[in-house]
């Protein structure tokens, strides 16, 4: 008997995305260079708690933090493992729990290594940020390392929500996790300032963004290195580090509206820290000094660097309109060109109003490949403001050929329990080949196609 040699490469290379599928749940576009049927939407997992944090996973299953109770504010947070074994985009069950009772709801979720990252909300002044740790699978439970609280005096607007983190550069085994701390109103200076305790102590200022370096080299871990990194922030929830420059964006909300509070006085900002500048100087974003004017783009005030972007309504000054950015992410760095060059951020939109009636929640694509401090980057919605039974785009992760986004609450109400979705967005177009590389696959595929000609021939003489 002979071994016939089946051309798999061959046979990938001309397989395009029309193959039958489940019927999407929305549709992905908002610029030409998205083709729709060449991604494949499907509903990861639906009936969930206020999912608000996405994590993937050393195998590629999902971490999601999920908020179970009466409302999202009155929730108490989990954190569950979902697993798609096939990889039909659609989890094999409702997931495991990996790490339960947090005192309050999970805003933001992050892992580096084998340390994962949890901002909880436990009151509107308190915020509390949770080190777990994995154990021998991606299955385990997780266990407590420490918590950083950070206490604000009272009222207060705006808590901390956001996380990042990433490796500490030159430094194996060791962190650096950054943090917002919001601002004390809409528009007035704060004046208060946040006491931190536990892992680490220490003062920190309102309007900005810190970090702290965790070590974990020794036999326990350790927190150190409050540092101020930026100010002139309203509201920093989400922020993202460069893949290949090491740069820093960071989002801030606008200013709401002092009449109608759903008609901006300034507009949502992408903003960036070059590599190089992160811890040093504090980089001052203008808050509330200087701001870009919803609607008319008009600079008011001085002082601050200006935006990456400004988002504004697409067209301007009165079309399709993106309000209230949460988290930032990379794109996927197999989607194709023009569509892995920048970040996707999403947007709450309105405060608890879902689909139609919410028209300021799309999820944006916003291009960097020729970033200036403008405030007139590009940027288009991928997916648009005006879908159905969708609430609230807010968390996001990316890998490989995938995106993950979670909706709060698909009624948009934030009294709505199991009312919450992840979606999987997976690129099945052609994979894009760069042009120096084309040769090189032209002569393999047609070595390959020579061999199997070849065996066909033996196998029938």
């Amino acid at each position: 008997m002979r071994t016939i040699v089946v051309p798999w490469v061959l046979v990938a290379m001309f397989v395009t995305a029309g193959v039958a599928r489940a019927a999407a749940p929305f549709a992905v576009g908002g610029d030409p260079i998205v083709v729709p049927e060449n991604y494949e939407v499907t509903t990861f997992a639906a009936g969930l708690d206020y999912p608000h944090g996405l994590v993937v996973l050393q195998d590629g299953s999902l971490m999601a933090a999920v908020n179970p109770g009466p409302s999202f504010f009155g929730a108490s947070g989990e954190i569950l493992r979902l697993e798609d074994a096939d990889d039909d985009g659609v989890a094999d069950g409702p997931g495991t729990t990996l790490y339960a009772s947090f005192p309050g709801f999970v805003v933001s979720l992050r892992r580096v290594e084998d340390l994962v990252f949890a901002s909880v909300s436990v009151t509107s002044v308190v915020g509390r940020i949770y080190i777990l740790r994995q154990g021998p699978s991606p299955a385990s439970p997780l266990t407590l390392e420490g918590t950083i609280d950070i206490t604000l005096p009272g009222p207060w607007e705006h808590s901390t929500h956001g996380l990042s983190v990433r490796d500490a550069p030159g430094q194996p085994g060791t962190y650096e996790l950054y943090f917002n701390i919001g601002s004390e109103s809409n528009i007035t200076p704060s004046t208060g300032t946040a006491s931190l305790s536990g892992l680490v102590s220490g003062i920190a200022n309102p309007d900005s963004l810190y970090r702290v370096t965790v070590d974990d080299t020794g036999e326990s871990l350790v927190v150190t290195g409050l540092l101020q990194i930026a100010s002139g922030l309203r509201n920093a929830f989400g922020s993202a580090f460069d893949p290949v420059t090491g740069d820093l964006y960071l989002e801030d909300n606008g200013i709401d509206g002092l009449v109608d509070i759903n008609e901006p006085l300034s507009a949502d900002e992408l903003n960036r820290i070059p590599a190089a500048d992160i811890g040093g100087a504090v980089e001052n974003f203008g808050f509330p000094n200087r701001y870009v004017e919803y609607r008319t783009g008009n600079i008011i005030g001085t002082g601050g660097i200006d935006p990456v972007v400004a988002y504004q309504p697409v067209p301007q000054p009165d079309g399709a309109e993106s309000e209230g950015p949460v988290e930032v992410v990379f794109a996927p760095p197999l989607f194709p060109v023009g569509l892995r060059e920048g970040v996707f951020v999403g947007f709450h939109g309105r405060f608890s109003s879902g689909g139609v009636s919410n028209e300021e929640n799309p999820v944006v694509y916003t291009d960097i490949t020729d970033i200036t401090n403008s405030g007139s980057g590009s940027y288009f919605h991928f997916i648009a403001n005006t879908v159905s039974g969708v609430g609230h785009l807010n968390t996001l992760v990316a890998t490989g050929d995938r995106l993950y986004v979670a909706d709060l609450a698909a009624s948009g109400g934030l009294a709505a329990p199991g009312t919450g979705s992840v979606y999987r967005i997976r690129y099945v177009g052609i994979p894009d080949v760069p042009s120096s590389s084309v040769v090189s696959v032209i002569a393999l595929a047609l070595l390959i196609l020579g061999v199997f000609l070849l065996n066909a021939r033996e196998s029938a003489s």
